[in-house]
C-alpha cells in the first residue's frame, strides 16, 4: 500500500502527517504538505546546513487605500522554498519597513519568500480580525519547519 492510499497520510520522508487544528483543514498547505518532507526533517536539514531560517510577519501599506499582512521567510532550505512556492509565496527582496516592501527578486542571497494578504483600509474590522487569525495559523505551521521552532517567528520586525 502506498503512502497516499493508506489509512493515514505520510510525508515524503515517511513520517506520519501530524494532527493540526481543525481550522487548518481549509488551509492551502493542508494536503500539499504530504508531497514534502515533514517539518521535523526540514528543520533538521536547515540545522545541518546552518541556515538561520526565520519568518517575519508585518503589516504594510501596499497601495493607496490598501494594506496587507505580509509574511516573509528568509533563508529556507530548498525543500521548504519548494513548499512555499506551491502555496502562493514568491521570491522578493526583503522589505525595509511598513512603507517600503521589497522589490523584485534579482537572485541575491538575501532574498525572501513573500506572501501578501491584502485588504482595503476601510474594510470591516471583523474581516481584518479574520485575517489576523489566518496569519496566526500561518505562523503556527511555518514555525514547525524552522530550525529554532517558533522562536524563529518574528512579528513587527523586518528581515535584516
Amino acid at each position: 500500500m502506498d503512502r497516499l492510499t493508506s489509512s493515514f497520510l505520510t510525508h515524503r520522508c515517511g513520517h506520519a502527517l501530524q494532527e493540526m487544528s481543525p481550522v487548518f483543514d481549509q488551509h492551502e498547505a493542508y494536503l500539499i504538505r504530504v508531497a514534502f518532507p515533514c517539518p521535523h526533517c526540514m528543520a533538521e536539514l536547515a540545522k545541518r546546513c546552518e541556515l538561520p531560517t526565520r519568518v517575519f510577519a508585518n503589516m504594510q501599506q501596499v497601495a493607496p487605500g490598501m494594506a496587507a499582512f505580509v509574511v516573509e521567510v528568509s533563508r529556507p532550505a530548498d525543500e521548504l522554498a519548494d513548499l512555499l512556492s506551491v502555496i502562493g509565496y514568491g521570491r522578493r527582496r526583503p522589505s525595509l519597513d511598513e512603507l517600503n516592501p521589497g522589490g523584485m527578486a534579482e537572485g541575491g542571497p538575501d532574498e525572501v519568500w513573500r506572501k501578501e494578504f491584502w485588504f482595503a483600509t476601510n474594510t470591516d474590522p471583523l474581516h481584518v480580525v479574520a485575517l489576523v487569525e489566518h496569519i496566526k495559523l500561518e505562523m503556527g505551521w511555518l514555525g514547525e519547519y524552522l530550525p529554532n521552532g517558533m522562536a524563529g517567528v518574528e512579528f513587527c520586525k523586518f528581515p535584516e
